[in-house]
């Protein structure tokens, strides 16, 4: 490329003019370079800074898309789970699962992010207090694994010899019905998951547009 500098001086009086002209090369490649070497620079000085603000942004980013993705349990959903609270419940899942992530910045060509959502797989959802209802019943008592019904089970059977019946009941948890001997129970279609396909998997969908547009913006900011 050349850089072409015009100089122009005038004689007053005389009707002179000078016209100087400098044309100066200059190597593209390397200008290029350059720059990319400081834009390396300054985001390899600010590694800590960049990796910080992606945690408490990205956390913001995951609660946001659960708290209005998973659905609420209502209806005749909630009277078949039988979980009076589950969606007291949910929320403490959600709370959780949007702290359980991880974002390591390292060197690369230019800058190397790795996210980690749900980083240790849902053992640490499932351990909540949360995850199961403990209940007493006439017939006895027991304990409803339903978190692990909704993230894991899929669409199988999940009580044997029992299905629901929507039949008012003064025994029902619920109040919209109860589980009558016959058939096998299985989750609401709506709320059945596996760990590849559940409510949470299904509201962080398409979550990398959100975080690539974060991380651009963070990058402009530490650029400039």
């Amino acid at each position: 490329m050349d850089l072409v500098i015009a100089h122009f001086a005038f004689a007053h009086g005389r009707g002179f003019k000078m016209v100087i002209q400098t044309s100066i090369k200059i190597d593209e490649s390397k200008v290029q370079k350059d720059i990319l070497n400081e834009i390396q620079r300054i985001i390899n000085k600010n590694i800590p800074t960049i990796q910080n603000t992606l945690n408490s942004k990205i956390q913001k980013i995951v609660f946001q898309r659960l708290i209005t993705g998973v659905p609420t349990v209502q209806g005749r959903d909630l009277y078949e789970i039988g979980i009076p609270d589950i969606n007291n419940r949910l929320a403490s899942v959600i709370r959780i699962a949007s702290e359980s992530f991880e974002v390591k910045v390292s060197r690369g060509n230019l800058l190397r992010i790795d996210i980690g959502i749900l980083r240790q797989g849902y053992a640490e959802l499932l351990s909540l207090p949360e995850a199961i209802y403990r209940y007493t019943s006439a017939k006895g008592s027991g304990i409803l694994e339903w978190l692990k019904w909704i993230l894991l089970e899929g669409n199988g059977p999940i009580i044997g010899g029992f299905d629901f019946s929507p039949t008012y009941s003064g025994f029902s948890r619920t109040g919209g019905g109860v589980m009558v001997a016959g058939g096998n129970w299985t989750m609401p279609p709506s709320l059945a998951g596996t760990a590849q396909d559940n409510i949470l998997t299904r509201a962080l969908q398409n979550i990398e547009k959100d975080i690539e547009v974060l991380v651009k913006q963070e990058l402009q900011r530490i650029i400039k």
